[in-house]
């Protein structure tokens, strides 16, 4: 069986539930290969490692609620890399974040759609949620995200100067 029909081959619909293992750090470096090709995909000059605390809130909510997406996230991984080693990373990333758009649970049928739609449209939405869309302005200094500002402060706060 060739690369290209494992990440094509047909899956069930509901999201998957086994195996409920704890992520391992190769696991995690991929998950993070894959947030940080949003703003590659969308040619973004974004510093992508500020916004990794927040993405660790989200994989460690997604890990420790219901549903759990462990599993989701152990797929994407395992087609992200063959993607990568079949194809090059410029490719799997236009298979991931481009070609086709899975907007219902339903339509992901396959591992590669599953990956995108559990966990790349996750990833998309915390990457804008957290100041990913600073990229999409030069001087976005004003708002730091959408989740109330940073908590680190790696950025000037909102309206800095003097009032008149």
């Amino acid at each position: 069986m060739s690369e290209a029909e494992f990440w094509d081959n047909t899956i069930d619909k509901a999201m998957l539930t086994e195996p409920l293992l704890p992520l391992n750090e190769s696991q995690m470096a991929s998950l993070w290969d894959i947030f940080g090709a949003v703003g590659t995909h969308w040619k973004l000059d974004v510093a992508v490692n500020l916004l990794r605390s927040r993405w660790l809130d989200l994989i460690e909510a997604k890990c420790t609620s219901t549903p759990d997406y462990r599993a989701e996230y152990a797929n994407a991984v395992v087609v992200y890399e063959a993607m990568v080693a079949q194809l090059g990373e410029e490719q799997a990333i236009t298979l991931l974040y481009d070609k086709t758009i899975i907007a219902k649970p339903e339509e992901a049928t396959t591992k590669l759609l599953h990956a995108k739609y559990y966990v790349g449209n996750e990833f998309i939405r915390c990457f804008v949620a957290t100041g990913g869309f600073r990229g999409f302005v030069k001087e976005a200094r004003n708002y730091t995200g959408f989740m109330g500002g940073s908590r680190f402060r790696e950025w000037a706060p909102v309206r800095t100067g003097t009032p008149k």
